[in-house]
């Protein structure tokens, strides 16, 4: 279980009665601090590229490139690529800075059909033994693929939703001596239309700090949960400094070490008088 830090502080007993609980969640580094990408949302340009983005392939006439305004994840800009043909693949890139320990590569990903690689990638030969990282993730649709039997049925070929981004994530281990790594995003030998956004690059887990506010209501609880697991990763009524049956001293603070830096979490504080209050985090406009 993950060891959990958890100090409270005390304020003078407030008396006004507010709408809501007040929930605020950070991480420590900050998500968009440790992002070592350049430019992921696209929204800066060079010329008329974007900047900190180049695109690579052995094939240029096969591909369409570009910095689409308006087609981003939010209503912004977004890396584009169209593939004519299964010639050749084809790469947005770019080279970061890292240190040795545990990363995720992920950001957001539209298309159209066919097959897409999002990979990590790095090598150092001048380090005796020569260390090197190749960590991929292959999404996409299997409309393009002439692989594809001719028995599955029509609607399991339908594939990802042209107007809908979809996450995607590559967990990336950085050995000593590897001080430089290229993160790729491309269509790999199939035709079709991709749209990347909100590229992030960094440490693989943060530490989660949370500050509630009753804002005039006793606080009974706060339990935080991550998508797609059922134990909390904290819980109140689990931290040796929160006596049971008492209220939770205000502002309560905590921090849970360690947590998934693509994750997606959910902050509950319960109150005496037994409303429940929630919030997402990050939110999902981020």
């Amino acid at each position: 279980m993950r060891r959990i830090l958890a100090t409270v502080a005390t304020l003078a007993t407030l008396t006004c009665v507010a709408a809501a609980v007040e929930i605020d969640v950070t991480t420590d580094p900050p998500l968009q601090a440790a992002n070592l990408v350049q430019n992921p949302d696209i929204e800066q340009v060079d010329g008329e590229a974007p900047a900190g983005w180049s695109f690579s392939t052995a094939t240029p006439s096969n591909f369409t490139i570009g910095r689409a305004e308006g087609e981003g994840r939010n209503g912004s800009a977004a890396l584009h690529l169209l593939a004519h043909d299964s010639v050749m693949s084809g790469y947005w890139a770019q080279t970061v800075g890292v240190k040795p320990g545990d990363y995720v590569f992920r950001g957001w990903y539209r298309t159209t059909g066919g097959r897409l690689l999002m990979y990590a990638h790095g090598s150092n030969t001048e380090v005796e033994p020569s260390v090197g990282v190749d960590a991929r993730a292959y999404y996409g649709s299997s409309v393009a693929s002439f692989l594809v039997p001719v028995f599955i049925p029509y609607e399991a070929l339908a594939g990802a939703d042209p107007g809908t981004y979809y996450p995607f994530s590559v967990a990336v281990n950085i050995p000593e001596g590897l001080e430089y790594l290229a993160l790729s995003m491309g269509m790999y030998f199939t035709p079709g239309e991709i749209w990347f956004d909100d590229v992030w690059f960094g440490p693989a887990q943060v530490d989660l700090k949370i500050t509630v506010a009753g804002e005039g209501k006793q606080l009974a609880s706060v339990t935080v949960l991550q998508d797609g697991t059922e134990e909390p990763v904290y819980s109140s009524e689990d931290d040796p400094r929160c006596p049971p049956g008492r209220p939770l001293t205000e502002p309560f603070e905590a921090t849970v070490e360690g947590i998934s830096s693509g994750g997606s979490y959910t902050i509950i504080a319960g109150t005496a008088d037994g409303d429940v209050h929630r919030v997402r985090f990050p939110r999902e406009d981020e």
